[in-house]
């Protein structure tokens, strides 16, 4: 399929990416390794997996149900445009869920590749490396908001913090707060106000990479908070 592409480079094979988060899962495929890549295809479905984490400590059902038949879809398409490797990374849902663990066997089963569960810390730093590929140089606190965590980690050129993760996301404060904003708020302001003292220097005036996915789309404040305790300017970006 590659050799008969029209624009595809015929020295690089293909490689696919797949995000199982909190509330959505999304496959990425990359013409190739390089330093800027060419996106190929890029296709994200809500299947809501922590919806009800807080409560019921399991992946929604339902979701597990729609994210399989989706994972289906994904081998099949990572097969079509012929990738070579095909890289899963998994994050707070299926880590914290107490059916996790059954959740990532099956799904390695249908993707046919291991998947890796990242840990919060594990979080903060990939989402360190992407704002600074994204910035040069990049200064600040790089925040990643998604259905089940926040994470925060400081960034200052090339050189990353340790970052935290925070019980944040946009499907548990819906859940923790009964679906009211303003309680929602108030769980974020004194969570982000309790842990940015102790975890970053706040003496350096930097700006806030806050990197806010559909995940958490009703959380709009979030940087808010955070520019609130810090003192300094924050800078959305969606992902």
């Amino acid at each position: 399929m590659i050799a008969t592409s029209q624009g595809r480079l015929q020295d690089r094979r293909p490689l696919s990416i797949i995000d199982i988060g909190s509330n959505s899962i999304r496959l990425v495929i990359y013409e190739g390794l390089a330093r800027s890549p060419t996106t190929l295809f890029n296709e994200k479905m809500l299947a809501g997996l922590g919806r009800g984490i807080v409560s019921t400590g399991k992946l929604d059902p339902e979701a597990v149900t729609r994210s399989m038949e989706e994972f289906r879809r994904f081998r099949a398409l990572s097969d079509q445009v012929g990738a070579e490797h095909m890289y899963v990374l998994a994050t707070a849902a299926a880590r914290e869920a107490v059916n996790g663990p059954d959740f990532i066997h099956r799904a390695e089963d249908v993707l046919k590749t291991e998947i890796r569960v990242l840990s919060g810390r594990e979080e903060a730093h990939y989402s360190a490396l992407g704002v600074i590929s994204g910035f040069h140089p990049a200064n600040g606190i790089a925040g990643d908001l998604g259905g089940g965590s926040l994470e925060l980690i400081d960034v200052n050129g090339e050189a990353i913090g340790d970052g935290i993760t925070l019980p944040l996301g946009g499907l548990r404060l819906q859940d923790m707060a009964k679906n009211s904003l303003a309680q929602a708020r108030c769980f974020l302001c004194h969570w982000i106000r309790a842990a940015m003292p102790g975890n970053f220097s706040m003496a350096r005036s930097a700006a806030i990479f806050t990197r806010s996915s559909s995940d958490a789309g009703s959380l709009p404040d979030t940087p808010s908070c955070v520019r609130g305790t810090a003192k300094f300017p924050s800078m959305a970006l969606s992902g």
